[in-house]
């Protein structure tokens, strides 16, 4: 009797198997190969779900922003936490390696790649970014709106925090301390502004 695939269930695997290569490997030395060995099937199998190594790419940064969106939701769900801890555990899970498992890496690839051309999907990969930031911004506005920091801009910080999140991912070292001295240093920026 045939083996029957969950064909959705089977491309999620890809997808999050491929996580993994791209951002280890980066776009331009990952291949096909890589990537099927890592799922543990034939080359010729991941055409059965994908049509080349770029189809792969994009629903792979695509899952990564959803996650990344959901995850940013349900921290500003949380109503045990002022808008400010928000701010802070918004900046905290998406700088940590344990939690966001180079998740940041993938998108930066992403944008180096796609910056070169114009495409659906570099318009897509925008519009999900632009949403992280509106999240981000309305942490902000909440907080001035509930007194806990100064007014200020809450577009341009944003900007500026999720610019922060990006460099640090560039400047990504081993060192423990070095990453927990810059978040600690954005989390006093943000203390600096409470009311």
């Amino acid at each position: 009797m045939p083996k029957i695939v969950d064909y959705d269930s089977k491309r999620k695997e890809i997808i999050e198997h491929s996580k993994i290569v791209f951002a280890k490997h980066g776009y331009h030395n990952t291949n096909l190969s890589l990537i099927s060995k890592k799922c543990g099937m034939g080359r010729t199998t991941l055409y059965q779900y994908f049509e080349n190594k770029d189809e792969i790419f994009y629903y792979t940064v695509g899952s990564t922003l959803e996650e990344i969106n959901t995850q940013v939701d349900v921290i500003a769900a949380n109503e045990n936490l002022t808008f400010v801890e928000k701010l802070k555990e918004v900046i905290h899970q998406l700088t940590n390696d344990e939690n966001n498992n180079y998740t940041f890496m993938l998108l930066l690839e992403a944008w180096l790649i796609l910056n070169r051309g114009k495409n659906e999907f570099l318009e897509n990969l925008k519009i999900e970014t632009q949403k992280l930031k509106e999240k981000i911004e309305d942490l902000i506005t909440n907080a001035i709106e509930a007194r806990e920091i100064k007014p200020v801009d809450s577009k341009s910080l944003a900007v500026t925090i999720y610019s922060f999140i990006e460099t640090f991912t560039l400047n990504r070292t081993n060192n423990k301390l070095d990453r927990e001295a810059k978040t600690k240093s954005l989390n006093l920026l943000i203390d600096g502004l409470k009311a």
